[in-house]
């Protein structure tokens, strides 16, 4: 199963949402995968039920426990890892629209209280910390949330409940405001840029100043700006995420590793055996056998 679909802007077609129902749940194995970095209108709240995992935006990263909630806001652009390799992860995440809450367009519910945080571009990512009240509340409606969706026509009480969580989050944020890195806006489209230009062609041959001339900069800028915000070079985020991609297909499909290796964008079977090696101690035969066998029991 696919983590995510995203169009070529790299903005995420959510799985489960609709325009007439636009909330849906999301329960991730974040075991085993990374979700790439992405973007969309869309709100999320949720928290982590085993694990920990790691949220990185540009210019930051956020730690969420076993036990804490999340908040991302809209438009963020952010990927998300374990946060302990290794050991397994679950995210239980409620996503959905703001239109969800507010109704409609200029409504008195988006200006007055969905704005305040949407329109605030120094909050990207809240982490929910159990131990506050107020952050208590919030992380005992998301479990209720959790649970409704388990019962048919609930529609109703999602709402209800969602937007009295969204009230104790403008409260949380007043509260426990945290920190709020400001990041530059150019530097931040330019790195948006260029990631979407990856993951539209990653299975092409690619270079460095390819990636670079779809944001309009020099390769030492395009090399300058990935390694400031994501700690690798546009080539290592490259190959990672092939070897991500080929992950999903060792695991989903019956391609042979040389077709999945040429399929993400690898040279051949060789350099691909190696570059997942390196990456995860393992050649990707040995992985497919040992997913298979997990998927067995």
């Amino acid at each position: 199963m696919r983590l995510f679909e995203t169009d070529e802007n790299q903005v995420e077609q959510i799985e489960g949402m609709s325009v007439e129902y636009p909330y849906c749940l999301h329960e991730r194995d974040l075991t085993d995968f990374v979700i790439p970095w992405h973007w969309h209108e869309e709100l999320e709240l949720g928290y982590i039920q085993e694990g920990v995992s790691k949220i990185v935006t540009v210019g930051a990263e956020y730690t969420v426990r076993q036990g804490d909630g999340f908040f991302i806001n809209s438009n963020v652009m952010d990927m998300k890892r374990n946060g302990t390799p290794g050991a397994r992860t679950l995210e239980i995440n409620h996503i959905f629209h703001p239109v969800f809450l507010s109704g409609h367009f200029k409504s008195r519910f988006e200006t007055k209280y969905l704005n305040p945080i949407i329109k605030n571009k120094q909050i990207e990512v809240h982490v929910i910390r159990r131990g506050h009240p107020s952050s208590d509340r919030i992380l005992r409606n998301l479990y209720q949330l959790r649970e409704l969706q388990s019962r048919p026509d609930t529609e109703f009480q999602t709402r209800s409940l969602l937007s009295e969580t969204w009230l104790l989050l403008l409260d949380e944020l007043r509260d426990y405001p945290g920190e709020r890195p400001q990041t530059g806006a150019e530097q931040r489209d330019r790195l948006r840029g260029m990631i979407a230009f990856i993951h539209r062609h990653y299975a092409e041959k690619l270079s460095l100043p390819e990636i670079a001339g779809s944001a309009g900069v020099s390769g030492r800028e395009a090399s300058r700006c990935f390694k400031k915000n994501t700690g690798q070079s546009p080539v290592e985020y490259l190959i990672a995420f092939r070897l991500n991609e080929s992950k999903k297909l060792l695991r989903e499909s019956e391609l042979s590793v040389t077709e999945i290796a040429l399929r993400c964008g690898f040279s051949g079977s060789a350099y691909f055996g190696k570059q997942f090696r390196a990456a995860y101690g393992v050649t990707p035969g040995a992985y497919r056998a040992a997913a298979d066998a997990a998927q067995q029991l």
